[in-house]
């Protein structure tokens, strides 16, 4: 009896055009954080905000160190700086 493997198990489905779930997700929140900033900021602060704040959601959208999304290459980061280095050997 055959069955059939499953290829490309690892991506993401593209659900909203050529975009995941996930980085739909972070442009929809970075539109929503920028229609705020422009509604409470005057415009020199609310164009230095949105250059930071698409910069901020390009790379948790799209950029993928080591092939993982940025969100968790960030995780992984902040938990290394966090722990101890010293390792002790326990017989």
């Amino acid at each position: 009896m055959q069955f059939i493997v499953p290829k490309f198990i690892e991506m993401e489905d593209k659900v909203i055009g050529p975009l995941t779930w996930r980085q739909f997700l972070y442009i929809a929140s970075a539109g929503i954080i920028l229609i705020f900033l422009w509604y409470n900021l005057k415009l020199f602060y609310f164009i230095i905000s949105a250059i930071i704040v698409g910069f901020i959601t390009f790379l948790f959208a799209f950029y993928k160190p080591q092939g993982r999304p940025f969100s968790i290459y960030l995780k992984n980061i902040i938990n290394y700086l966090l722990q101890p280095k010293l390792y002790i050997w326990k017989k």
